[in-house]
This record gives C-alpha cells, sequence and structure tokens, in this order.
C-alpha cells in the first residue's frame, strides 16, 4: 500500500511493542502552526500488540468505520515535528477495518516529508509525527485507495464502505539520506515522463504496443495466439541511461493486461503516477524485466502466474483464472543503485 505517491520501500528493523492509548506529550500543532488531526471514537479503540510493519495483530475488536479520516496517538514519543524536506524513518501495517484482517506489514522505510508526495491520509499522518511515537489512523476506503475499486486493490474481501486502520511509527526524523542499508530516493523532477530511446522489434507472436503522445501504452493481444507457457521479456526502447542492477530502487510506469482477454489489471498509468520498489522485493515477472536494462528502456513481459507472476490464489480474488498469463509494458524512469546506501 502507498504512504507515499510512489510504492513505500521495505527494510527490516525492529519497532516497540503498542499496548494502547498513551497521549501524553503528543504535539498539538505542526511544524506550520496548524492544529493536529483529532482522534475519533474509532481510532481511539484501536489497541494492538507486535512490532509495526513486521507482525503486529490487531488486540482490540473490529470494525472500526470512519467518514473522515481519524488520528490517535497509541504512544507518544519526543523531539520535533517533521519540517518540509526532512526525512522521516516509518514503519506501517494497516488492516481492513470492516473485520480486522490484515491487509499489508511494511517494515521501517525512509519516506520524503513533503505534502505534494504524500497521499493525504498519510501526510495527516507524519505532519504531527515525532520520533518514538506511534499512531492509528482510521480511514475511509476513499481516503486511502482512491477512485481504485475493491478488486483493482488486490485486497481480498474489501468493500468501498469499509474504513482502513493503519498503524504507523516513526522512528527517527532528520534532515540526512537514509542510511538504512536500502538504496535512497529520487524525486518526481529527476525521472523521465516517459521511455525515451532507440525502438526495437519485439519477437514475432508477443502483443502489439501503441503508445500516446505522453507514453501511455495500449497493449493489443494477437488474435489466435495460444499464450507462452513460460516467462517471456523483450526490449521495446533501449535507453542510454544508468543500468538497473540487482537490489537497485527502480522507478517504473506499468500498464499490466491478461492475455486472455486483454483486460487491464493492474496500471500505474491508471493510477496518474509512477511507482518505485527494489528490484528484490517484486514478483519475478518484474524482476527478471528490469534488472540489466537502462533506464528510458520500455520492456514488454509475459507472465504466466506460475513463472513470477502474481499467483493463481491473488489471481482468483481479483476475479481472474488461477492460469491466466500476464502481459506487462513497463517504462524504466529512474533508478537509484544498491551500493548508493553503503
Amino acid at each position: 500500500m502507498k504512504l507515499t505517491r510512489a510504492l513505500i520501500p521495505t527494510v527490516a528493523v525492529g519497532a516497540l511493542l503498542l499496548t494502547g492509548c498513551s497521549t501524553g506529550g503528543a504535539p498539538t500543532k505542526d511544524a506550520a502552526g496548524a492544529e493536529c488531526l483529532t482522534g475519533g471514537a474509532a481510532s481511539d479503540a484501536v489497541a494492538v500488540s507486535g512490532e509495526v510493519g513486521t507482525d503486529l495483530e490487531l488486540t482490540s475488536e473490529a470494525p472500526y468505520a470512519a467518514d473522515e479520516i481519524q488520528r490517535t496517538v497509541l504512544q507518544a514519543g519526543e523531539g520535533a515535528v517533521p519540517e518540509d524536506g526532512q526525512n522521516v524513518m516509518v514503519a506501517m501495517t494497516m488492516f481492513n477495518g470492516a473485520d480486522g484482517s490484515e491487509i499489508q506489514q511494511v517494515p521501517a522505510s525512509s519516506v520524503p516529508f513533503t505534502e505534494s508526495s504524500l497521499n493525504d491520509w498519510a501526510y495527516e499522518g507524519l505532519r504531527c509525527a515525532v520520533a518514538g511515537e506511534q499512531i492509528a489512523i482510521v480511514a475511509p476506503y476513499a481516503d486511502v485507495f482512491g477512485e481504485a475499486t475493491p478488486e483493482e486493490t488486490g485486497v481480498e474481501g474489501i468493500t468501498e464502505d469499509d474504513s482502513v486502520v493503519v498503524v504507523m511509527e516513526t522512528t527517527e526524523i532528520s534532515d540526512e539520506e537514509p542510511t538504512s542499508g536500502e538504496p535512497g530516493t529520487l524525486q518526481g523532477d529527476e525521472l523521465l515522463s516517459k521511455a525515451e530511446g532507440t525502438a526495437q522489434d519485439a519477437p514475432e507472436g508477443l502483443p502489439s504496443v501503441k503508445l500516446a503522445e505522453n507514453g501511455e501504452p495500449t497493449i493489443t493481444i494477437p488474435e489466435g495466439v495460444e499464450a507462452p507457457g513460460e516467462l517471456q521479456v523483450a526490449t521495446l526502447i533501449a535507453g542510454d541511461g544508468e543500468t538497473v542492477a540487482e537490489g537497485d530502487r527502480v522507478y517504473v510506469n506499468y500498464r499490466g493486461v491478461i492475455w486472455r482477454t486483454g483486460e487491464e489489471f493492474d496500471s500505474s498509468w491508471s493510477r496518474g503516477e509512477p511507482t518505485d520498489f527494489l528490484t528484490t522485493q517484486v514478483i519475478g515477472g518484474f524482476s527478471e524485466a528490469l534488472v540489466g536494462q537502462k533506464v528510458g528502456s520500455q520492456v514488454i513481459s509475459v507472465v504466466p502466474a506460475e513463472d513470477g507472476g502474481y499467483g493463481a490464489d491473488q489471481l482468483q480474488s481479483m476475479g481472474y483464472e488461477a492460469d491466466d498469463v500476464m502481459v506487462f509494458v513497463l517504462d524504466i524512469l529512474g533508478t537509484v543503485h544498491a551500493d548508493a546506501a553503503e
């Protein structure tokens, strides 16, 4: 799940146990002097135990429901709230407010604190954060997932009427670049807007790709051609930027469709923004398509579910068949090398 307007990178780190509400000493205003977001009945009811971002569990009973974002301090920290441009080291765990089921655990990661780069609920969670603080946010579905349908989220059982519970732990706020052993991040103005390079001929039998002026791809499945039985990767545009290596953070815009139907099932283009991830933390169909490629390149990856894809269970939870073959077209817009974190 996205905290910034790109997927959060992950790197394991120890976290404190959360046992209940302890609001003493919590800031009342952010760095700009605006009042901090207050709690409500839903966020005040949240109680948890375990490590945030690793194995956190809800110990209070669902459901949790909120008509607008609520924020409650579970454990107070100390120090100054973040200022624009600083880096916040934060871990996060998300739950479906309807039944308390886990959505995602995201170990601590350095996030640039700028309002323009954060989703609204994340900004509300962090603008009054201090080091050592743990908070609970309860937000309506639309505040977290935007216009995405429940099927598009990939979260089993969630509906548009549900709320989402987010527990966040801030471990550090600083002006320094992350030193957690993971690659750093890039800002939007440091990324390409689309693939740039030399067009390449794709192997015969693969889907055709037509690009809009802004680079957004339309993928057309060839009629009467059986889907490949194993992973296939081909370069459609050869860029001339830095080479993506194993463990790097890579920024991409991508679209994914189902070979059987041509239907889109996942797309950063449709969300209106590129995403980033470590090449070691994504499906094999992404990792094998990106490692060794240069920034500026566009790659097509045809991915059977059992060969580096989403997996049968996830495909079925999204309404597709367990053995469906996926087709991704990815524009590589930027990368941060793993060795830059050393």
